[in-house]
């Protein structure tokens, strides 16, 4: 029985330290349907960040932290499918991002560093076929 008790006193401690977002509409379409909404916390910080089509469907998504992009973001093609996929540290693109093209083939690949290009970007043409390789250096 204690062991009973103790396993709900556990589950009961962790339910309640999860935190609940609030979700608030921040930008409306001219029909009201929702264009941005953000994720706050419980202290009212938002921590996520979503921007649909006038659709309903979700065109970009992304953390957020101190008002700033933060980790991975996400943009989306009418379809639902991804269109690229980039992260953030302090509002600042870093590491690898890559895009796509509506055909589903690359259209770029390479990596940021605080923002600015750096190292090899690679460029695609429609048909996935490279173009031409960049060298942005560090």
């Amino acid at each position: 029985m204690k062991k009973l008790f103790l396993l709900f006193a556990m589950a009961l401690a962790f339910a309640s330290c999860t935190a609940k977002l609030t979700e608030e509409v921040v930008e409306t379409y001219p029909d009201g349907k929702a264009q941005r909404t953000q994720f706050l916390n419980r202290k009212g910080s938002c921590v996520k960040e979503v921007e649909l089509y006038e659709t309903g469907q979700v065109k970009m998504e992304g953390g957020i932290k101190d008002n700033k992009r933060e980790g991975e973001w996400k943009a989306y093609f009418p379809d639902g499918r991804v269109q690229s996929i980039g992260t953030f540290v302090k509002g600042l693109r870093t590491g690898q991002a890559t895009v796509w093209q509506e055909n589903g083939n690359l259209l770029q690949e390479g990596s940021y560093k605080d923002g600015r290009h750096v190292g090899k970007w690679k460029y695609y043409d429609e048909l996935g076929n490279l173009l031409k390789e960049v060298d942005y250096g560090e």
